[in-house]
């Protein structure tokens, strides 16, 4: 988008067409998430972004992709993102135990971290080289493999409670009784006001990725994607880190923690203008992210019942992402009216002082256990 149009604020616009699906729809997805087996949601997700991304790139090829044509795309392949979010992390309290809740979930971050070095580093000099179809016909492919590898899965795990099995309740009853679950639980209406506060600023910040790389770095997209690796190698570090920490007395006081060190490190990338320098910068972000995290992943999978984990999940992610699409939107109009890199010091700005408010008012999520 920002090749074919060179605008801000329509890069600003697909990053949060990227978001709306999953304020708009997602709390209702996960109602479907607890009633149906989820290995069997995971395979027909993926099996059907795989034809969506192949749609995208048959629309490159013909010279169709436009500003609208991607933005149906990109609101599709959303949608699906959410349904494999929320299947994912329902499943993973139903595979293993409590106490193993923190490293299964760091070798998920891992996972998903090194797919991300290899997957932006090696594709922004792919793009540079050959231009955007080879990467997307690629990508289409690996949601494929992904469907074929779910077949191999026992079709046990993600089996739906066989206590609720014969007659259920109606759609409304089932979507009112996980989202009266979750707001009856204080300690997840505080991650909800401190995560929607960290969304508006972080998805404003992610929204000029791209727009930072060419405009203040005076790079490309291999310097892009080299930032996004950047990003996922320092998960890496924080996924191994915090997996091996015991969160169970101190989940809310991590989240605080790299909350605070995000905000300082926004800042800092608002200011710099060198590119190895951001690499580093970019680095230690993506260490904090999964400090902030990952505590936060376990405590809700410990706390929240089996039956109940898709819908309290995927309403938790809706209400903490509400304003993301907001974000994104004001990034690019504020940029245009100022510069990206002022951009990111006011949203660095503004995590920080939500930490430090976080730290007093938030009582219940900063002494929380499991």
């Amino acid at each position: 988008m920002l090749e074919a149009t060179g605008s801000a604020f329509d890069v600003g616009l697909v990053v949060a067409a990227t978001l709306a699906p999953l304020v708009v729809l997602g709390p209702f997805l996960g109602v479907y998430v607890d009633r149906w087996p989820r290995r069997t949601i995971l395979i027909l997700t993926n099996l059907g972004e795989g034809a969506l991304v192949a749609a995208l790139s048959g629309l490159v090829l013909a010279h169709a992709a436009n500003l609208g044509a991607i933005l149906v795309i990109v609101i599709a392949l959303a949608t699906g993102g959410q349904v494999v979010r929320v299947a994912s992390s329902a499943m993973v309290p139903q595979t293993v135990r409590t106490d193993d809740l923190a490293p299964a979930n760091s070798l998920l971050s891992f996972s998903n971290s090194f797919n991300q070095i290899v997957g932006l580093s090696v594709g922004g000099v792919v793009v540079a080289l050959f231009g955007v179809v080879l990467p997307i016909e690629y990508d289409a492919l690996t949601f494929l493999v992904a469907a074929v590898i779910l077949v191999f899965m026992a079709k046990t795990v993600g089996a739906p409670d066989p206590t609720l099995s014969g007659a259920r309740p109606g759609f409304a009853t089932e979507f009112t009784e996980g989202f009266r679950y979750l707001i009856g639980q204080r300690f997840l209406v505080q991650v909800i006001v401190l995560g929607a506060v960290v969304n508006f600023v972080g998805n404003a910040a992610f929204a000029l990725f791209a727009p930072y790389a060419d405009y203040v770095l005076h790079g490309g997209s291999v310097t892009y994607g080299f930032l996004g690796a950047a990003i996922a190698a320092g998960g890496i570090v924080g996924a191994a880190v915090i997996g091996k920490v015991n969160t169970r007395q101190s989940a809310g006081k991590y989240l605080l923690a790299g909350v605070t060190a995000i905000g300082a490190l926004m800042v800092a990338v608002g200011w710099t203008t060198s590119i190895p320098l951001a690499l580093a910068e970019m680095a230690t972000l993506g260490v904090f992210l999964s400090v902030a995290n990952i505590p936060i992943a376990v405590l809700v999978q410990a706390k929240v019942p089996s039956r109940l984990m898709g819908r309290v999940i995927s309403v938790l992610q809706a209400l903490i992402i509400a304003v993301a699409p907001l974000g994104a939107l004001f990034a690019g109009s504020f940029a245009a009216r100022t510069s990206v890199g002022f951009v990111y010091v006011v949203a660095g700005a503004l995590v920080l002082v939500t930490a430090a408010l976080g730290s007093v008012l938030l009582r219940e999520l900063r002494a929380i256990t499991y």
